[in-house]
């Protein structure tokens, strides 16, 4: 779903000679049966008795495997990066539920996500650079890219800030807040441009596929920054304002840091004029390719049209996507209580742990999945999403599992008042769970120009939650919040994957998808019967370790596929030889 939104007129209709013309590209495509198997895995395993580290012959395994290993590597690096990340969001949630009342940290909860709600319909703006940046043809295209961006991104943000300070007392005063969340909630409205500044420079290093760079400054100096602002404005300042204006400040420090890098070490540069002849390596002046002219000549406002129409559908899109994720808070302010909007809050902390395999993996999917659709790698595209869902699968059955059996333990680090809510924490991972099931949906919708009908499919989803989401609350508070919220996803990431399907004959299930799902029941066996039977701390030692080694034991005995075979050869012949190099 990270979750963001030309239809083509091409349903990708099957045959072993077809050849589907689409209008939106102009140029012929070979369809493939590989592409359109709902449930088989024919061709995963078409690769026959390959060795794990031998190398392809067929093309379409060869890019595979290309593909993979580039968003593997990136999610190698980038879990580690993320585990540091998501542990500091956890410490920092912990530092400020600990050091003030779950009601004043629902005031902060409620008023960053508020703030958060409109920098992600700003960052509808941002997908454009995944999507075009892999396939820049010179660094003025990339320059402009980045500056249509900038842009585009800074002027909302600033309109957005502007307009939600200017609110801020009326929102006080219609959710019937404190006067704190006034203060609070202005000093997030001056930090949306920072913040917005910081998306868009990590999203520059995404789409050029800067793999360390952009963890060291999303995954580990961002929250490393703001868990020192909450440490330093709990127990120096005892002030929630004083920890909001630390957020706000580390978040433009951190985009400052990214930039410079960027321009340090890439060359990047503002590009604001059209007439500039481009040399490329051969000495020729550029090619004749969308946004350039007959002579090679960036011509800046085709970057400009081709960069907003592509992105329009998605800015609008967002305001449905952003509802749908933080369209909650708003009902917490209007129908319950401070603790109940604390309680929330921690939920989805504590639920995004369970959607880390998709998160690392995400990481380097969309210009990867950009550049297979850009070259017409249809075989390789719908084995690459058969591959990856699959692999978050299984990493997801082994967090999922833990985390319901021992929710109260997870629940008690927040404190003790948020222990007698750890029922509701099954609900935020089955969420979680559902939306990680079916893989890199909503980004393969975007990186195949099919945004228009992700944003169908998110206005539909919005509507059916502003009908269901606000009866609920009303009926049963908490509980009926957090069902809205199971709905909303698992609809969401269904319709989504039968759009992808309808458009683009991709989806992403197999009959391997079972593996993991057999493996988890030692998981859970395991899991519970420690915790029946032992008591404390060891519960949850012996029965996650255990547990969890049995997992890995039965997928083992199930055994992999060759492609996954080579990945892990593949990597592994990586990483040696960056250890013997240094």
């Amino acid at each position: 779903m990270v979750p963001d939104p030309a239809v083509s007129d091409d349903a990708a209709s099957e045959g072993t000679d077809a050849v589907a013309e689409r209008p939106d590209r102009g140029r012929p495509e070979p369809v493939d049966d590989a592409a359109g198997d709902p449930v088989g895995d024919s061709t995963e395993d078409a690769d026959g008795p390959t060795s794990g580290g031998s190398a392809p012959t067929d093309p379409v395994e060869a890019r595979l495997d290309d593909a993979l290993e580039r968003v593997a590597h990136g999610a190698t690096v980038s879990v580690p990066s993320i585990l540091v990340q998501r542990g500091l969001t956890v410490a920092f949630t912990a530092v400020l539920t600990n050091g003030f009342a779950a009601g004043s940290y629902g005031v902060f909860a409620v008023a960053r996500r508020l703030q958060q709600f409109l920098l992600h319909v700003a960052l509808g703006f941002r997908s454009g650079l995944s999507r075009f940046l892999p396939n820049a043809e010179s660094a003025a295209e990339r320059d402009a890219l980045v500056t249509v961006a900038g842009l585009l991104l800074g002027t909302v943000a600033t309109l957005f800030g502007v307009g939600l300070f200017l609110g801020a007392p009326a929102i006080t005063r219609i959710a019937d807040q404190r006067p704190l969340f006034t203060t609070v909630l202005r000093v997030f409205a001056l930090g949306l441009p920072a913040t917005v500044w910081l998306f868009t420079a990590t999203e520059v290093l995404r789409g050029l596929e800067e793999v360390v760079p952009l963890n060291l400054a999303l995954r580990v100096g961002f929250p490393v920054a703001q868990l020192v602002a909450g440490v330093v404005g709990t127990v120096v300042y005892g002030d929630l304002v004083a920890v909001a204006v630390g957020v706000v400040a580390v978040s433009g420090l951190v985009a400052l840091g990214a930039t410079a890098w960027l321009v340090r070490e890439r060359g990047l540069g503002l590009r604001v004029r059209s007439a500039v002849d481009e040399v490329t390596a051969d000495g020729t002046t550029g090619s004749e390719d969308e946004g350039e002219d007959e002579h090679g000549r960036l011509d800046l406002r085709e970057v400009w049209r081709r960069y907003v129409g592509y992105t329009i559908p998605l800015f609008v899109g967002g305001i449905a996507t952003t509802i749908q994720r933080l369209g909650f808070y708003p009902l917490i302010a209007l129908y319950l209580t401070d603790v109940a909007g604390g309680v929330f809050a921690v939920g989805m902390v504590v639920g995004s742990l369970v959607r880390l395999p998709l998160i690392g993996l995400n990481q380097f999917v969309p210009p990867v999945a950009a550049a297979l659709h850009e070259d017409d790698h249809r075989a390789a595209l719908a084995r690459f999403y058969h591959v990856t869902s699959r692999l978050v699968l299984v990493g997801v059955v082994g967090l999922a599992i833990p985390v319901i059996v021992y929710r109260e333990t997870v629940m008690s680090l927040f404190g003790p008042a948020f222990v007698p809510y750890a029922p509701l924490l099954v609900g935020f991972v089955l969420a979680q769970f559902g939306a990680c099931a079916v893989g890199s949906v909503g980004i393969l919708l975007m990186m195949t120009d099919n945004q228009r009908a992700y944003l169908v499919v998110n206005v539909l989803i919005t509507l059916v939650l502003a009908v269901t989401a606000v009866p609920l609350t009303l009926r049963f508070g908490l509980p009926g919040l957090v069902a809205s919220y199971v709905l909303m996803l698992t609809l969401n990431n269904g319709l989504e994957v039968a759009v992808l399907y309808h458009f683009e004959r991709l989806q992403p299930f197999t009959w391997l998808h079972g593996k993991p799902l057999v493996a988890a029941v030692p998981l859970g066996v395991i899991a519970w019967s420690a915790k029946a039977l032992l008591s404390g701390p060891a519960a949850p030692l012996v029965g996650v370790t255990v547990g969890l080694s049995a997992y890995a034991a039965t997928l083992w005995v199930l055994g992999f596929t060759p492609a996954e075979h080579r990945l892990a050869g593949t990597l592994a012949e990586r990483y040696r030889a960056v250890l013997a190099r240094s």
